[in-house]
């Protein structure tokens, strides 16, 4: 039997803290568990975000430098097989009008007149 001086609920409950201090001591455990946890949670979705802005800025530099590149190899390609097929229909025509064969040579060597002419007439401007 319990005596009468002692309170029931200090000897029976198991759970109950002995004195203030271990409550206090238990407290400040528990706040600096929440508050790692939180330091963690915010570290990584902060990682998490700077990852997405980092690739998002890099692939809109690497989409405007590949644009334009890719700009300037198509219209350098573009005025490629322009005077490619000028000077085919060139020769054609020509051997076409006079009937007589153009030694291939000759009309390359005419050609590369023609482009010379044209790369400067155009770098002039």
């Amino acid at each position: 039997m319990i005596p009468a001086t002692e309170p029931a609920n200090s000897i029976d409950d198991i759970w109950e803290l002995s004195d203030n201090e271990d409550e206090t001591t238990y407290d400040r455990n528990i706040a600096e568990k929440e508050w790692e946890r939180l330091q963690e949670d915010h570290g990584n979705s902060g990682y998490k975000e700077g990852v997405v802005e980092g690739k998002e800025v890099n692939m809109q530099r690497g989409f405007d430098k590949g644009y334009i590149e890719g700009l300037h190899i198509g219209k350098a390609i573009g005025k490629l097989r322009e005077v490619q097929h000028v000077f085919q229909v060139d020769y054609f025509r020509e051997n076409g009008r006079k009937g007589d064969y153009v030694d291939p040579s000759e009309f390359v060597s005419r050609l590369e007149e023609r482009v010379n002419r044209l790369i400067d007439s155009v770098s002039s401007k």
